[in-house]
C-alpha cells in the first residue's frame, strides 16, 4: 500500500514538475518569438519608409540619402538581431521546429540592405556629378526593387514566427493545463488518503504545498473557479496581469470585473454557453486591468473532475497577448493602406490607372451603357514653369476636388497621369448627360484658383465616348475619349467634344491612311516635287524647292496637307523626309544638265535629320561648285533646346558647302536670339505675312521689319507665296532677294520642271 502511493505521489510530482518547467521554457521562447515579430514589424515598417521616399523625391539630395541610410541601418539591426541573438541550441531548437528557413530570411535580408546601400552610393554620386534624368530614373528603378525585396522578406519571415508562436503556445497551455490537472488530482488524492492514512495525508500535504509553489510561479495567469464559476484562487501572475488581489477576486464572476465596454459580446456569450455546458473553450478577448488599462488574452477554459467524474468547478489559463494583437492590427492597417495606394493616386488621391483599368474589367460584364470622360488640362505646363511644381500640385488638388463636388457618389474620377483624368460615369449615363456634366466642369475648371495670393487660371479639353449607339465595345472607350479629346484640342481647346459616328469615320479612314502609309514607305512611293525660284529684281530662275507628293497606286498624287498629319501621329515623318532627300538630290544631276540657271536645290528637313550622321555623308558625296544645296529648317526649331550636338551638326554641314535656311520665318515661333544662335544663310519670309503685303499696312510694316533684321544679319530674304504681281512688286520694293509662288510656277515633277526652265529661258 505505501509503496503504490508513493509511487502515484511521485509520478504525479514528476508530471507537474514538467509540465510546469515545460511552460517556462516555452514562455521563454515564446517571448523570443514575440520579439522576432516586433522586429520584423520594424523592419517592415522601415522598408515601407525607403518605398516612400522614394515616391516622394525621385531625385535624392544629400538630406534624402541620410534619410534613407538611417531607415536601412534600423532595419539592418533588426535582421542582426534575428541573425545573432540566438544560441547555438537555439538554433538546432528552431531547427527542430521547422523554422530554418527564417534564418536564410534574415541572411537575404543583410545581403539586399547592402545592395541598396550601394545605390544610395550611387545616387549621391549621380546627384553630385550632375547625371540624366534618365540615370536618376534607372537607379529609382533598381532602388524600388530592392526595397521591396525587404518587404518581401518581411512577409517571408511573419509566417515562421506565426508558426513557431503557435507551437510554442500549445506547449505552454498544455503545460501549464496539465500542471493545474495534476495540482488538483493531487489535491483529490491527498484528500482521500488523509482518512486512510495520516502518514501518506502528510506527504500528501508536503508535495501539494510543492506543486503550489510552482503554480504560483507559473507565468500565465490562472484562475480555478467553482461550479457556479466564481473564482477560487487566483495565482500572482493573474495578480501581476490584471493588478486584482486574491481577495478582490474571491467569489466573483471573472467576467463581472475583467470585461468592460469593448470587449465584444458574442466572445463573452460563447465562453458562459461553454461554462454551461461544461466543455473547453479557447477564446481571444479584450480585458480591462484594476486600472482601467485595456489588454487582450488568449483564454483557455476547461471544465475540472473529481476522481469519480463528478464537476467541482473550472480552470482558466490566459497569456497576455497584447503586443501580438497590436502587430496583426498594424500590419492590417498597412496592408490596407498599401492596397489604398495600389489604386489610389497619391497627390489628389483619386482612384488611379489600375482603379480605371478593373472598373472597365468590371463593366465588360455588364450590358448597360458605359461612358467615360477623359479630360486633359490646358496650359498647366505653364502653371508648372511660371509658379513651379507646388503650383501644379496644387491646381491638381484643387481640380480633383471640383471633380469629385461635380459628380454622383456612383461615378468614378481617376487620375491618369499628369494633367490627365478619366471618369467612368455610372451604368446607363447617355452622350448627353455626360456632354453635360463635363460643360459643367469646364465651367468650374476655368474659374480661377487662388494660389498664394495669386490667381492662377488653367482650362480643359473634354473628350467624352460611349457604348450607346454601338460605335466602340468597352474596351474601345478609352481609345475613343482619346480621339475626342484630340479634336477639342484642335478646336482650340477649352471645349467638349463627343465621340460620334463622323468622328468614327474619320478615325476608321485616319486608321486605313495609316496602314496605306505604312505600305507606302515600304514601297518608297513618296516623290520630290519643285516650285522654282526668282530673282525679286531681275525675274531670273535661282533656284527651286523640294516638296513631297505620294504618288499611290490607289489614290493618285496625294497632296502633303492629306497625309502629313497622319504620318506626323506614326512617326514617319523622317522616314518620308529620307525618301524624298534620296530621290531629289539623285535628280541633281538632271538639274545640273539645264545648265546655268538654277543655281540652288532647297530641301526641308527635321532637326532629327540635321543631326543624322547619313546625312552628313551624303552631302559630302554630293559637293559641287555648280549648284548648292540648302536645308530648309522651320522655325519652330529656334526655340527648341537644341544642344551641343545640334550646334555641332550644323556647323558640319556648313563646312561641307550647305546652306541653312530658316522656313516659314514669322509663324510666331522664332526669337531673334534663338536667329542669331543658328546663323542661317537665308530666312524664307511665312506665306501668311506675304498673302495681305501689297494692300495692308499692318502686314507691309511686318514684312519690312523682317526684312531689316535680316539685312542687318546679312541674311537672303525669300517670300514664297507669292500670287500676284502686285504683290511680287511690293516685295521687291521692300528688299526681298527672291520671290517664290504660283505667280511664277507651280510645284512639278523633274520632267516638267525640264520643260518649264527651257520654256522660261526662250520667254525671257
Amino acid at each position: 500500500m505505501f509503496m503504490r502511493l508513493t509511487i502515484v505521489l511521485t509520478s504525479l510530482a514528476l508530471l507537474l514538475i514538467i509540465s510546469t518547467v515545460t511552460s517556462f521554457v516555452g514562455y521563454r521562447y515564446l517571448s523570443l518569438a514575440s520579439e522576432y515579430r516586433e522586429r520584423n514589424f520594424i523592419h517592415l515598417y522601415e522598408a515601407h519608409a525607403l518605398l516612400d521616399l522614394v515616391q516622394k523625391s525621385p531625385v535624392f539630395r544629400a538630406p534624402q540619402v541620410a534619410r534613407a541610410r538611417e531607415h536601412l541601418d534600423v532595419a539592418k539591426a533588426q535582421a542582426a538581431w534575428c541573425m545573432n541573438n540566438l544560441s547555438s541550441f537555439e538554433k538546432v531548437l528552431f531547427k527542430q521546429l521547422g523554422t530554418e528557413g527564417a534564418m536564410r530570411v534574415c541572411e537575404r535580408d543583410l545581403t539586399t540592405i547592402m545592395s541598396v546601400h550601394e545605390i544610395l552610393d550611387e545616387k549621391s554620386t549621380a546627384d553630385r556629378t550632375g547625371n540624366s534624368a534618365q540615370s536618376q530614373t534607372a537607379l529609382n528603378v533598381r532602388f524600388v526593387v530592392e526595397v521591396q525585396r525587404l518587404i518581401d522578406d518581411s512577409l517571408a519571415l511573419h509566417p515562421f514566427v506565426s508558426f513557431i508562436e503557435d507551437k510554442l503556445s500549445k506547449t505552454v497551455r498544455l503545460g501549464t493545463i496539465f500542471a493545474a490537472l495534476g495540482l488538483a488530482g493531487l489535491f483529490a488524492f491527498l484528500a482521500r488518503d488523509l482518512v486512510r492514512n495520516k502518514r501518506i495525508q502528510d506527504k500528501q500535504n508536503k508535495e501539494l504545498w510543492e506543486l503550489a509553489v510552482i503554480a504560483e510561479r507559473a507565468n500565465d495567469a490562472i484562475i480555478l473557479a467553482d461550479n457556479d464559476g466564481r473564482v477560487t484562487w487566483v495565482n500572482p501572475a493573474f495578480e501581476k496581469m490584471t493588478g486584482y488581489m486574491l481577495k478582490d477576486c474571491v467569489g466573483k464572476s471573472p467576467g463581472s470585473f475583467l470585461q468592460g465596454p469593448e470587449t465584444d459580446q458574442r466572445t463573452r456569450r460563447a465562453i458562459a454557453r461553454a461554462i454551461r455546458a461544461g466543455r473547453p473553450i479557447k477564446r481571444e478577448i479584450l480585458n480591462y486591468s484594476n486600472d482601467g488599462r485595456p489588454y487582450w488574452i488568449s483564454l483557455s477554459i476547461s471544465a475540472v473532475e473529481t476522481s469519480d467524474g463528478q464537476p467541482y468547478g473550472f480552470v482558466a489559463i490566459s497569456s497576455d497577448i497584447s503586443r501580438d494583437v497590436a502587430q496583426r492590427e498594424a500590419i492590417k492597417a498597412a496592408n490596407q493602406e498599401i492596397a489604398h495606394q495600389s489604386v489610389h493616386d497619391p497627390l489628389t488621391d483619386l482612384p488611379n490607372k489600375r482603379a480605371l483599368d478593373e472598373q472597365l474589367d468590371a463593366r465588360i460584364k455588364s450590358a448597360k451603357t458605359t461612358t467615360l470622360i477623359r479630360i486633359d488640362l490646358d496650359h498647366f505646363k505653364y502653371v508648372n514653369d511660371t509658379l513651379g511644381h507646388a503650383a501644379g500640385d496644387f491646381v491638381l488638388q484643387e481640380v480633383s476636388r471640383l471633380i469629385r463636388t461635380e459628380l454622383e457618389s456612383e461615378d468614378l474620377p481617376t487620375r491618369v497621369g499628369g494633367d490627365e483624368f478619366v471618369v467612368v460615369m455610372r451604368e446607363g449615363t447617355s452622350v448627353e448627360m455626360a456632354t453635360e456634366v463635363s460643360q459643367q466642369l469646364l465651367s468650374k475648371i476655368r474659374e480661377p484658383i487662388l494660389y498664394r495670393d495669386k490667381l492662377v487660371r488653367v482650362g480643359g479639353s473634354f473628350g467624352v465616348a460611349s457604348t450607346q449607339g454601338n460605335l466602340l465595345s468597352i474596351e474601345e472607350l478609352l481609345v475613343g475619349a482619346d480621339a475626342a479629346l484630340y479634336e477639342a484640342k484642335e478646336m482650340g481647346r477649352n471645349c467638349v467634344r463627343a465621340y460620334t459616328s463622323d468622328l468614327h469615320n474619320r478615325i476608321a479612314s485616319r486608321r486605313l491612311m495609316a496602314r496605306e502609309l505604312k505600305q507606302a514607305v515600304a514601297n518608297r512611293e513618296f516623290v520630290p516635287f519643285f516650285q522654282p525660284q526668282v530673282d525679286a529684281k531681275s525675274r531670273h530662275l535661282v533656284g527651286v524647292e523640294t516638296l513631297v507628293r505620294w504618288q499611290s497606286p490607289e489614290l493618285g498624287l496625294v497632296m502633303p496637307d492629306a497625309f502629313l498629319p497622319v504620318a506626323e501621329r506614326l512617326s514617319i515623318l523622317d522616314d518620308i523626309d529620307e525618301i524624298i532627300f534620296d530621290k531629289a538630290l539623285g535628280q541633281i544631276r538632271d538639274v545640273q544638265q539645264l545648265g546655268r540657271g538654277i543655281d540652288k536645290i532647297s530641301l526641308n528637313v527635321t532637326a532629327q535629320r540635321v543631326i543624322d550622321p547619313n546625312v552628313l555623308q551624303r552631302a559630302q558625296d554630293l559637293r559641287d561648285d555648280t549648284i548648292k544645296i540648302a536645308f530648309e529648317v522651320l522655325e519652330s526649331v529656334l526655340i527648341e533646346e537644341q544642344g551641343e550636338h545640334f550646334r555641332f551638326a550644323i556647323d558640319a554641314l556648313r563646312d561641307t558647302g550647305v546652306l541653312v535656311e530658316i522656313d516659314d520665318f514669322g509663324s510666331g515661333h522664332a526669337s531673334i536670339i534663338g536667329l542669331m544662335q543658328l546663323k542661317p544663310d537665308a530666312m524664307k519670309i511665312d506665306r501668311r505675312l506675304v498673302t495681305n503685303v501689297d494692300d495692308n499696312d499692318v502686314s507691309r510694316n511686318v514684312v519690312e521689319s523682317i526684312i531689316r533684321i535680316a539685312k542687318s544679319m546679312d541674311l537672303i530674304v525669300i517670300a514664297e507665296g507669292v500670287e500676284t504681281p502686285a504683290q511680287a512688286d511690293a516685295l521687291t520694293q521692300l528688299g526681298c532677294d527672291v520671290l517664290q509662288g504660283y505667280l511664277f510656277a507651280r510645284p512639278m515633277p523633274i520632267h516638267e520642271l525640264r520643260r518649264f526652265v527651257l520654256d522660261y529661258r526662250s520667254a525671257a
